[in-house]
């Protein structure tokens, strides 16, 4: 059945025509997503057109998302309402699921820095930890036709959401941490290396009880420095003990009930290695709370190096993520996306660094004087 174009003079251009007619023939599933698309010859008939029509039609469908040519097969479908060409604008969405300490700015900044070089605007959005506000944020940037999304997810279990986008090809990277059963582009810190670096400061000062406080239900970020920990331990041969382990409430507020029995005892850490600088401070207050002193009764080193980590009463030692860096990276990551690079996925794993102040002490013994010479 041929295809009666309107070919008067005031008519869109004939290619214009086919394309459309295309499109909605994806959009309402005549041709299912992967399904193989009728050859140039077969639609220059059905159409009553040129070839030269048929592939000027072709290119401008596969230029908007829809279509993918394989060379030797054929062109087939790959379009969902995520992966057309929407005419994005030049804007970046940085998405976090909450702002209470001094990381994610330190992340935005960076990553502005490289979206405003490139001549895009960022548009920041908060959706208060809750998985439904996250996924109703997403979607909402989504039809405002944002180019790109950098998103610190809320835990690391697979999101739908997300499944469906890197499907499409919609540029997405993730900050902070993955998920554990979707391969995505996403920008971190080594937290594996860098609690085997802390945990070995530790043992270094003379510690043998070096504990682990962490939050109940952490990401993959939180993991991975608990098996640095474990694995710094197995390294200088001390045994793992679950006496050693906490795991409090993190978010609103840090439950200070467990932190203060882990404390107490004669069997307490001379030493422990928060999992972030908040879970630190925490110890500091339960600590406080105790009638212990920070370094003298317990070694404390954290994990983030947030603003408020040097005033605190002593410094705080802790393992610092290079946040603008990371903020900077995930920028350039998801603009490359943007601007049509494909390929593997890309995981990025900035190093942490030790900063060494004044809350971790040492238990090994210092010789007070030389030993006089022979004579």
């Amino acid at each position: 059945m041929t295809i009666r174009l309107n070919r008067s003079p005031d008519a869109p251009h004939l290619h214009i025509q086919v394309a459309a007619i295309l499109k909605e023939r994806i959009q309402n599933g005549t041709w299912p997503n992967g399904s193989s698309i009728p050859s140039e010859k077969e639609l220059c008939a059905e159409f009553d057109v040129a070839r030269g029509t048929v592939r000027q039609a072709l290119q401008s469908v596969e230029a908007e998302g829809y279509l993918r040519r394989e060379q030797g097969r054929g062109t087939f479908v790959h379009w969902n309402e995520y992966s057309a060409n929407r005419n994005r604008s030049q804007r970046l969405a940085f998405v976090v699921p909450y702002v209470r300490d001094s990381s994610v700015p330190t992340v935005l900044v960076g990553f502005q820095q490289v979206a405003e070089q490139a001549n895009y605007s960022v548009i920041f959005n908060h959706f208060n930890n809750d998985l439904q506000q996250q996924e109703r944020v997403i979607l909402k940037l989504i039809d405002e036709n944002v180019a790109g999304i950098a998103l610190y997810p809320i835990n690391s279990e697979n999101i739908a959401l997300i499944e469906k986008l890197n499907s499409a090809g919609y540029p997405i990277v993730l900050i902070d941490r993955y998920l554990r059963t979707l391969s995505t582009d996403y920008v971190m810190a080594d937290h594996f290396g860098g609690a085997i670096r802390g945990t070995h400061y530790l043992v270094n000062q003379g510690h043998t009880r070096v504990g682990f406080v962490t939050w109940l239900s952490p990401a993959v970020s939180m993991e991975h420095r608990y098996l640095g920990y474990t694995q710094a331990l197995n390294e200088r041969g001390l045994p793992l003990e679950e006496r050693l382990i906490c795991r409090v409430e993190g978010y609103p507020v840090i439950d200070m009930t467990p932190l203060r029995q882990y404390l107490s005892g004669p069997d307490r850490p001379t030493a422990v290695f928060a999992a972030n600088d908040q879970i630190a401070i925490g110890l500091y207050r339960a600590a406080a709370s105790l009638g212990l002193s920070i370094p003298g009764d317990l070694s404390v080193l954290g994990f983030d190096n947030l603003d408020v980590s040097a005033h605190l009463d002593p410094p705080l030692t802790t393992m610092s993520q290079p946040f603008l860096q990371i903020g900077q990276a995930a920028a350039d990551l998801l603009l490359r996306r943007v601007n049509g690079e494909r390929g593997h996925f890309e995981q990025i794993a900035l190093q942490a660094t030790l900063v060494i102040r004044e809350s971790c002490q040492s238990l090994i013994r210092q010789e007070t004087a030389a030993e006089p010479l022979a004579l």
